[in-house]
């Protein structure tokens, strides 16, 4: 695709009853995903427990889900680890199978310098002719990229833009100042709306498992000038992330999702499903909203 897309979800992995990754239902979980309004998926990202998943899975599950979606859609393949060479070995099995850009997240547990940080990036980047989304995620990695760093990013060429998941607005700002042309998804839900009134380009999304279209509507909302209607979508948005996360993500969308009837099976450990008095707190609150999929009263 020329154009990566605006909303894309981190799609949940689906796996068979036995634990075998289940490439047929990432087929069409990944359709369905796309006809509620994404611009495309991100496969094997943090949502898609990329660290339980092996190379080969890995390869596997991002040629099958391009194939599915062809041109419709973008797919994102989670290529990125905590180290350099297993991320370039990843990016390039990308490449092979078809992805249209890859996403790598600051390496994580080794909380290397900022100077470790950039040539990580540069160096994946450099490994493919794919373009490359970083991902800024502190609360998950251990720390972050700071505006220096994420400036220097920008100017390699084929690294497009940041899944920005850092809670600072300010430093995203300070971000989009410095490289305007720099593309910035919003990393986490509950801050889509103020990073889209900002300028953010777009969202990389858990919640759009299952609001993809409302989400789509306060994009349209806030790129058309009309701040009051899309600030009242934001609104209701904020109960069902809160929700989507009562349990910790991967672990609550993909509870979510399998009680909206989508055969996912169970998360491979140490993920686990929310117990029977969280995951009823959570779905009581989901049966308040308007979803792309209905829940059963």
């Amino acid at each position: 695709m020329n154009e990566l897309g605006r909303l894309l979800t981190a799609m949940v992995t689906p796996y068979t009853a036995d634990g075998a990754v289940d490439y047929q239902h990432a087929r069409r979980l990944a359709d369905h995903l796309v006809r509620c309004g994404n611009d495309g998926v991100v496969v094997t990202g943090t949502t898609g427990e990329s660290p339980l998943l092996t190379d080969d899975e890995k390869a596997r599950i991002w040629g099958e889900v391009k194939e599915q979606l062809g041109d419709r859609a973008t797919v994102v393949a989670g290529s990125g680890t905590n180290d350099t060479r297993h991320s370039i070995h990843l990016t390039r099995l990308a490449e092979k199978a078809g992805a249209d850009a890859v996403l790598a997240v600051v390496p994580y547990y080794l909380k290397p310098p900022q100077e470790g940080v950039y040539q990580h990036f540069k160096a994946i980047a450099e490994s493919t002719s794919l373009p490359v989304i970083v991902y800024n995620v502190p609360g998950r990695v251990g720390m972050g990229m700071t505006v220096e760093t994420i400036l220097r990013l920008a100017e390699i060429p084929n690294i497009v833009g940041n899944k920005e998941a850092n809670g600072d607005l300010a430093h995203t700002a300070a971000v989009m100042e410095g490289a305007p042309g720099f593309k910035i998804w919003s990393g986490n839900d509950n801050d889509n709306f103020h990073l889209w009134c900002m300028g953010a380009w777009g969202a990389i999304s858990v919640t759009s498992h299952v609001v993809a279209g409302q989400q789509q509507k306060m994009l349209r909302h806030i790129l058309a000038g009309e701040l009051p209607q899309g600030a009242a979508i934001h609104r209701q948005l904020c109960r069902v992330t809160d929700a989507c996360f009562l349990n910790g993500s991967p672990s609550t969308i993909r509870y979510v999702m399998r009680q909206l009837g989508f055969e996912i099976g169970a998360p491979r450990l140490p993920v686990v499903e929310p117990d029977p008095a969280v995951g009823a707190k959570v779905m009581a609150e989901l049966r308040r909203h308007r979803l792309d999929v209905p829940v059963s009263a």
